[in-house]
């Protein structure tokens, strides 16, 4: 492999975009230039395979604990890994039959640092050649895609307040509960990123296609990142929408600072994470750089928290994923039985989403962002989908609840030109149990 500087042409992503779509393993990932403390975004990189790496259901952890990267890695960890990590199962129907984690090797990788473009690959010179040939790429129009529910609104505040109700038990302290919406329309997951990019540019956005399997993220959230024995994690709890003044921003802020309900949220899963990361940390390196912090993106603000640790030196990035996965911000308090009563309480396995997607170096350093504000999509069998969810503890409301998610689906669903009073008129039915089946054979 040969890594060879060139200069960034006029339209380049987007001819490099049209490029990518002639091979069957392909992920973007793009920070949109955000500046986010101790970590930093994801850079502005795409890279191609031909193959998944050899991966058996059920063996994911076991098969990478032993493995010997040559090159980056690229792909998703969904979030049914849990059942290798704990003594957990995943009964619910799977509608999109995405697999438990997809990987594969970049052949080639093209990156932009610094003001120029870096391509890895045998022939760099040809993989450029190539690129600045491409046609800009024009996304497809996604007009008329429409979307179900899968859950009545007086079913979903009764769930509210079942969770509720495991609280004042002591079950759970806080438990993300999520819903899904589906799609009988398979569209172009590349077209759908790319307008997502322009509607909401996240700091942890990307887009990953798996021969008939395809994710676009705009995602605002990390999961985890090693950089040497570093660990960050940085997980997002407390929501805020934007105002349509500058007047109202400053106030829903002055409201999320002072939110009792939101800090608690964030101080739950701050805990989590520091448990997770001190299990594979050095002594006495566990720290929280900052807490309940306050960032802006398009259509929200969120409150941000982050933990770091120094990674003990007999370990590796495969002990630091079973260490922690999945995201603590996604699940709940305690992290266990919270995944336990998440399957009791939902109706669809969530798949790829509140996984991570991102990649692994061939030093077994990492990034990985959390699936959220994402679409999913199996060409195979022409459907599509995406999940909202929000964490409920006991000061939740169920009604502000419902209105929370109501503003994270309206937002996704402006780039398909439809809204959430059209989706709740919907309702989707179960997925046949043959397709719950599927899963095993995809």
């Amino acid at each position: 492999m040969n890594n060879q500087q060139f200069p960034i042409s006029p339209g380049f992503w987007l001819k490099a975009y049209t490029w990518t779509k002639q091979f069957p393993f392909a992920c973007i990932l793009n920070g949109n230039e955000y500046s986010i403390p101790f970590g930093g975004a994801f850079g502005k990189i795409v890279a191609i395979g031909s193959h998944e790496l050899e991966w058996t259901n059920g063996r994911f952890f076991e098969k990478f604990s032993s493995l010997k990267l040559n090159r980056s890695v690229f792909g998703y960890l969904g979030y049914d890994l849990k059942n290798e990590i704990e003594a957990l199962k995943s009964g619910n129907p799977n509608p999109l039959l995405f697999p438990n984690a997809v990987l594969f090797e970049a052949e080639t990788l093209v990156e932009e640092k610094d003001g120029s473009i870096y391509i890895t690959a045998p022939d760099p010179e040809a993989i450029y050649d190539q690129i600045i040939h491409c046609s800009d790429f024009k996304p497809e129009n996604l007009l008329g895609v429409s979307f179900s529910k899968t859950i009545e609104k007086e079913c979903y505040l009764e769930k509210i307040n079942s969770i509720k109700d495991l609280i004042v038990q002591g079950l759970v302290y806080e438990l993300n509960f999520c819903q899904f919406f589906e799609s009988n329309d398979s569209f172009c997951g590349l077209s759908a990123y790319i307008n997502l990019l322009e509607a909401f540019p996240m700091p942890f956005s990307g887009w990953f296609k798996a021969n008939e399997f395809e994710i676009s993220s705009a995602s605002p959230e990390r999961f985890l990142k090693k950089e040497g024995p570093r660990l960050i994690s940085q997980p997002m709890k407390g929501t805020a929408k934007r105002g349509k003044t500058e007047l109202e921003d400053l106030e829903n802020v002055r409201f999320l600072k002072n939110s009792e309900k939101e800090k608690a949220e964030n101080l739950m899963i701050v805990d989590l994470v520091r448990n997770d990361l001190a299990r594979v940390s050095v002594a006495g390196t566990t720290n929280v750089e900052e807490l309940f912090g306050i960032y802006k993106f398009p259509t929200v603000f969120q409150m941000i928290s982050t933990v770091t640790s120094q990674l003990k030196p007999e370990l590796n990035w495969v002990d630091v994923l079973k260490s922690t996965f999945p995201m603590g911000s996604m699940t709940g308090a305690p992290k266990i039985e919270v995944m336990n009563q998440i399957e009791n309480l939902e109706n669809r396995k969530r798949g790829a989403f509140s996984g991570g997607l991102g990649f692994i170096d061939n030093q077994g350093d990492f990034d990985f962002n959390v699936l959220i504000r994402s679409f999913f999509i199996n060409h195979k069998i022409r459907k599509a989908g995406f999940s909202v969810g929000s964490a409920i503890t006991i000061d939740s409301d169920p009604e502000m609840e419902w209105d929370e998610c109501s503003h994270k689906v309206g937002a996704l669903l402006q780039i398909f030109g439809t809204s959430w009073e059209k989706v709740i008129s919907k309702t989707s039915n179960p997925p046949v149990e043959e397709h719950a089946q599927k899963v095993h054979e995809a």
